[in-house]
C-alpha cells in the first residue's frame, strides 16, 4: 500500500519550496541519514515528519528527541535505555528512544546540543547500528532511520570543534537546507491564511481576512523567527479577539518598529517587557544564524536558559 502523502507545513507555492519538496520526496524512500539545516523556526520539524510520512516507514513510529532538553547526565539513558539495577532507583527495565522507534524514524532535533560524550555515543550507533542499554551487555539492533536537524551555523560548530566532524559527515549523507522565510516571501501570506483558518477552526471563530495594509506589513517584516514566529503572531491576533478582518492596528508592535525599517508604529501602547525580551532573543538568534551557543553567549545566559526562553515565547 502506498504511503500517505500529507500536506507539509512548508507550502509548495514558491519555486524554492517546490524544489525543496521534490528533494525531500527523492530522499523519502532512502534509508540513509538526513541532516536538515536552517534557522530557528523554518520548518525543520515539519519537514522531518513529512519525510517519514512520505516513505515506506510511514506506518511505523516517529520518535522525536528534543536534544536541548536532555540532561547531560541522563542523555544516554534517554537514547539507549537502561537495565534493572543499572543505577540507584532503576527498578525496572526502560527502553530508549532508539528501541522505541523500532523500524520507524528517530528524529534528533537540534542535534548540536548534545555534549561530546553523547556525540561519541551517537556516532557509534550510526556506525555499528546497535545500542546497548546502560547496565546491560546485549547489543540491540537499530532498525530505525535517523533524521537530525541543526541550525544554519552547524558548519561553524564543526570548524571550532564544538561538534564532531566525523559525526557531522555521518549525519549529512543526505543534506537538506531550508531557506529562511524572508527568502521565501511568496509563502508568507499563504502561510498566514492557513494558520488563521486552523486557529479559527480550533477556537470556533469566523475566519478573518487580512487587510491590504496588514498584508504589506507582513511582507515587509524580516521574520527572524521564521514560520514559527508567523504562526505565533497569527495566534496572538486571533485569540486576542480580532473582528472580521485583520488590520495594521491588530499587528504586534514587533512588526511595526520603525527602527528596523518596516513601518511607522501604529500601536499606541509601548511594548511589554515580555515582547521586548522575545523580540531581542529573535534578533540575536537571527544575528547568529540560529547558533544556540553563540546566541546564549551574546545574551549572557546558558544554553539551557535560552532553550527555556524559546519554549516560553513559543520559539522552539
Amino acid at each position: 500500500m502506498a504511503a500517505p502523502r500529507l500536506k507539509p507545513a512548508i507550502l509548495s507555492c514558491s519555486r524554492v519550496s517546490r524544489a525543496l519538496l521534490r528533494e525531500a520526496r527523492r530522499y523519502a524512500d532512502v534509508d540513509a541519514t538526513v541532516l536538515l539545516t536552517g534557522e530557528t523556526g523554518v520548518g525543520k520539524d515539519a519537514l522531518a515528519r513529512y519525510l517519514h510520512l512520505s516513505g515506506p516507514r510511514s506506518r511505523e513510529p516517529f520518535v522525536t528527541v528534543d536534544c536541548p532538553a536532555l540532561s547531560a547526565t541522563l542523555v544516554e539513558v534517554e537514547l539507549f535505555g537502561h537495565e534493572r539495577g543499572a543505577f540507584t532507583d532503576a527498578s525496572i527495565v526502560r527502553t530508549g528512544r532508539f528501541e522505541r522507534a523500532a523500524r520507524g524514524t528517530i528524529y534528533l532535533d537540534a542535534v548540536t546540543a548534545l555534549d561530546g560524550s553523547a556525540q561519541g555515543a551517537l556516532l557509534r550507533v550510526i556506525e555499528e547500528r546497535t545500542v546497548t542499554r546502560l547496565g546491560g551487555t546485549t547489543e540491540i539492533a537499530v532498525a530505525a532511520r535517523i533524521i537530525a536537524s541543526a541550525d544554519a551555523a552547524v558548519g561553524d560548530l564543526v570548524a571550532d570543534g564544538t561538534f564532531r566532524a566525523d559525526l557531522f559527515h555521518r549525519l549529512q549523507v543526505l543534506p537538506i537546507h531550508i531557506l529562511p522565510l524572508r527568502e521565501r516571501r511568496a509563502e508568507i501570506l499563504p502561510l498566514a491564511r492557513r494558520f488563521i483558518r486552523g486557529i479559527c477552526c480550533t477556537s470556533r471563530r469566523a475566519v478573518a481576512t487580512i487587510d491590504r495594509d496588514a498584508e504589506d506589513a507582513l511582507l515587509r517584516y524580516h521574520w527572524p523567527g521564521n514560520i514559527r514566529e508567523l504562526r505565533h503572531v497569527m495566534e496572538r491576533i486571533i485569540l486576542a479577539g480580532v473582528g472580521d478582518s485583520i488590520s495594521v492596528r491588530d499587528l504586534p508592535i514587533d512588526l511595526l518598529d520603525a527602527r528596523e525599517g518596516y513601518l511607522t508604529p501604529a500601536a499606541e501602547r509601548p511594548p511589554t517587557l515580555d515582547e521586548v525580551e522575545r523580540r531581542y532573543i529573535l534578533l540575536v538568534l537571527n544575528r547568529t544564524r540560529g547558533n544556540q551557543t553563540r546566541a546564549a553567549a551574546m545574551l549572557g545566559i546558558s544554553r539551557k536558559s535560552l532553550w527555556e526562553k524559546r519554549k516560553q515565547f513559543g520559539l522552539r
